[in-house]
């Protein structure tokens, strides 16, 4: 089963599911198209080798991580609520937030390179570090401290940076 855009969700979801196959058959009862469409997502989960998928979510991991630990950070560095102007009010290009979130990206990268083959091989050149404990907490570490300096030293206000 492939996953289709269902009323705003996407993913194999038996209900949604359900209720597009419903719509093509109205008389059939509901609870044979659920289990249906249950056993149909099942022997898909099955048969679909998962291992392919290891390396895609890895990369997910290297993005997200660091991204997810620059976003606390920031919202940690303004007293753990965002108001209107902390979100509106501040400057577009935030270089040290950016640059925290690609250190952690590459440290995570570095300490276990995914994606492309080509990419695996030209990270793994440079010998990267085996200390046994992955590539999430090392990049979640860096990635904070270097976050919160940065939310601390940068200026909150578009108007403090914009040109006069």
């Amino acid at each position: 089963m492939t996953p289709q855009r269902i009323e705003g969700s996407w993913g194999i979801d038996p209900v949604p599911a359900r209720l597009r196959v419903l719509g093509g058959l109205p008389r059939a009862p509901q609870t044979l198209l659920l289990l249906l469409v249950t056993a149909t997502a099942t022997a898909g989960a099955l048969v679909i080798d998962l291992v392919s998928y290891q390396g895609f979510l890895l990369l997910l991991g290297s993005v997200f991580v660091p991204l997810f630990v620059v976003l606390l950070a920031d919202w940690l560095s303004v007293g753990r609520h965002y108001s209107h102007p902390d979100v509106f009010g501040t400057p577009a290009w935030r270089p040290g937030l950016i640059s925290a979130w690609l250190v952690g990206f590459a440290l995570y990268q570095w300490l276990y390179p995914t994606g492309p083959s080509w990419w695996v091989d030209l990270v793994g050149n440079l010998n990267p570090a085996d200390w046994g404990i992955g590539a999430t907490v090392p990049s979640f570490i860096v990635s904070f401290g270097l976050a919160t300096i940065a939310a601390a030293l940068a200026p909150r206000s578009a108007s403090s940076t914009a040109p006069a």
